[in-house]
């Protein structure tokens, strides 16, 4: 397999000193001010859009100057505050929402299952036998933390258990 061309300045440079010569003058005279933009001029690379600038200088941004354009972004409606975004999901959320896409089930629906268990202090197999099935929770705990797909009958008796659920 060959080698991959290396693209650093010195390549970019010579291909505008072949190609623009015009152009290579200019920025050689410190008419155009950057390569970069020589090289946009050129047609060569094109111009960075005003998100990919964003997502750069984010990156090379320190923490407080994160926070403080945070802050901003609140402050100018932008962004809700950070105390009025929900905490978890609501399990009554889903009571208009499909809970399964086929077999597998929504992150909504893992989210609202997850919060019941945990608020009822349940197991697996636990909700299993409350759905009516033998208690062996292992198909319903790989749905939870595997994403892996449950046989319809599951999921046609977990609909009715959710909105049981839900209020409580």
């Amino acid at each position: 397999m060959a080698k991959k061309t290396k693209r650093d300045e010195a390549y970019h440079l010579q291909r505008l000193k072949a190609e623009f010569p015009d152009l290579h003058a200019a920025f050689a005279a410190g008419r155009i001010p950057s390569l970069r933009q020589a090289l946009v001029l050129a047609g060569l690379k094109p111009e960075r859009t005003r998100l990919e600038k964003l997502k750069n200088s984010w990156l090379k941004a320190s923490d407080a100057e994160r926070d403080g354009f945070l802050a901003w972004l609140a402050a100018t409606g932008a962004l809700p505050p950070a105390d009025a975004a929900p905490s978890t999901v609501c399990p009554a959320d889903l009571l208009a929402a499909p809970i399964a896409s086929g077999r597998y089930l929504l992150p909504a629906t893992v989210a609202a299952i997850r919060s019941i268990m945990a608020r009822r202090r349940l197991k697996a197999d636990e909700v299993m036998a409350e759905l009516g099935f033998p208690p062996d929770g292992r198909p319903l705990a790989r749905a939870l933390t595997r994403n892996a797909s449950l046989r319809l009958s599951v999921i046609a008796a977990l609909e009715p258990w959710l909105k049981r659920n839900a209020g409580e």
